[in-house]
This record gives structure tokens, C-alpha cells and sequence, in this order.
């Protein structure tokens, strides 16, 4: 994640994104993480209809589902390729709308939605505050938004951790030892991640009300690296625990609806 929020490092992460993009489109909507967030979006929603921003849409694998449920869609992204491959699927759709624009900046009127998703954003931006703010700005009285954030202290999180204070350094002294240079890079990804249980309070500063809650993904490293199938079903039986408020927190996302305060 490039550091600050300047036009540039918006720039570089979409790049990223962009070179992404054919994942996104054939395979990320199949993948039982991502399934699993959609599941709890939807029960999120359950109640809901009406026009929905989908900020960070990707590729549109939620679209299909967020359509069976009766709403009017409106997705958005930073990067070019996603929403050209998103395009291509769903472009003669009368139900879904595409816009390229910054979640820090978003291109419609005040009190323009009835909901909004925003999934997998947060955690490239410098500061949640802004990308709040907009949400709150562009939601109708009443409306539901939904976002997901990457945990401080999920398992993951805890076992790159331990690692990084571990393996990295004694992997480095070997290396020195043996006269080989050292790349100097820690294992884990350099995300904005949250605090699960500050987030109401940083939502009701926002003027957004917090209802409902879950967690989602368990990942453990380097589990995933060296034996997959055993961190697949580790998954399948951890996700039984996402709404679960003593043993949540071992999962990676932390997921939340808050309804916009007339």
C-alpha cells in the first residue's frame, strides 16, 4: 500500500488492481472467502430495497446476487480495468450503472442513495474519515451502509506477527552469516487496518448508527502457503464463529451496517 492519499498512490493502487482485474472477473466471485462476505452483506441487507452504491465494485461478482434481491445498482471503482471487464458483463443491464470516481470524492448529489456497499476499500485509504463522510453525504435519511475492514488482531494477523519478531530476523542472521544479502522486507501486507471495536464510535462521529456486526475469513500463516486444504477447511468450520462476540476477533474481516441518523 503506498503511503499518504495522493492522487498518485490512488494512481499506483489501481494499477494494482488493474493488472488484477482477470481474477476478479473469473474467479474471485467463486472463491468461498469472498461467498462468505457476500452471505453476510445479504443478511446485512435482508430488509432493504432500492438504489445501491457499490463503492469499490470490482469486476460486479456481487451484482448478480444484489439484483435477485430486488435492487437498482450503481457500481464504482478507481480502477479502469475492473469496471471495463464489469462492462462486458453487465453493460446491457437496465439495473446496474457503472462510474469510474475516488470514494473520497464521489461524483453524485447529496442524499442520492438508498444504501451503499463498500467492500475491500477502507484499508487503501490513509485516513477512514473522508470516505465516511461521502457515504454519509450521499446516503438518503434512513439508509443502510455496509462496509468491510481488514482486523488488527485477527490469527493471521497475530501469527505474520509473530514471524516477522521470529523467523524474519533469524532468517536474516543466517543469511548475513552465510554472506547473502537480505531483501529486508516483513512478511504481511501494509494494509489500514482496524480495530474492530472502535469502529462504532469513529460511524456515530460520521452520523451513521451501527447495527448489525460480523466477522468473516479466517486465514492462518503460513498455513495457506504450505498446506491450503487444511487452512480451506480450518475456514469452513471458523466461519461458523462470525457473529460470535468472544471468538470473532480470530477472523481477518470485520464487517458493518450502520443506518444513516435522520
Amino acid at each position: 500500500m503506498p503511503s499518504g492519499d495522493s492522487q498518485f498512490a490512488k494512481t499506483e493502487v489501481s494499477g494494482v488492481f488493474d493488472r488484477m482485474a482477470s481474477y476478479y472477473a473469473a474467479e474471485r466471485g467463486q472463491s468461498p472467502w469472498f461467498q462468505a462476505q457476500l452471505k453476510i452483506v445479504l443478511e446485512m441487507l435482508a430488509r432493504e430495497r432500492g438504489l445501491i452504491l457499490d463503492i469499490g465494485c470490482a469486476a460486479g461478482a456481487e451484482f448478480e446476487p444484489l439484483r435477485a434481491r430486488g435492487f437498482q445498482i450503481v457500481g464504482l471503482d478507481y480502477s479502469t480495468e475492473m469496471l471495463r471487464l464489469a462492462q462486458q458483463r453487465f453493460g446491457a443491464s437496465d439495473g446496474v450503472h457503472l462510474c469510474r470516481a475516488d470514494a473520497e470524492a464521489l461524483p453524485f448529489p447529496d442524499a442520492s442513495f438508498d444504501h451503499v456497499v463498500c467492500l475491500g476499500v477502507f484499508e487503501y485509504l490513509s485516513a477512514y474519515d473522508r470516505c465516511l463522510e461521502e457515504i454519509r453525504r450521499i446516503l438518503r435519511p434512513g439508509g443502510v451502509a455496509i462496509i468491510s475492514l481488514p482486523t488488527r488482531i485477527s490469527l493471521d494477523r497475530c501469527s505474520i506477527t509473530l514471524f516477522n519478531m521470529t523467523a524474519v530476523p533469524l532468517w536474516r542472521a543466517i543469511k548475513r552469516l552465510t554472506g547473502k544479502r537480505s531483501s529486508g522486507q516483513a512478511v504481511g501486507r501494509r494494509w489500514n487496518r482496524c480495530i474492530p471495536w472502535q469502529v462504532p464510535a469513529l460511524l456515530r462521529q460520521h452520523g451513521l448508527n451501527p447495527e448489525l456486526s460480523a466477522y468473516s475469513g479466517f486465514l492462518l500463516f503460513p498455513l495457506g502457503q504450505v498446506w491450503p486444504r487444511a487452512e480451506f477447511r480450518l475456514f469452513s468450520w471458523m466461519e461458523r464463529l462470525s457473529k460470535s462476540r468472544l471468538l470473532g476477533w480470530t477472523l481477518s474481516q470485520y464487517l458493518v451496517s450502520a443506518r444513516k441518523i435522520d
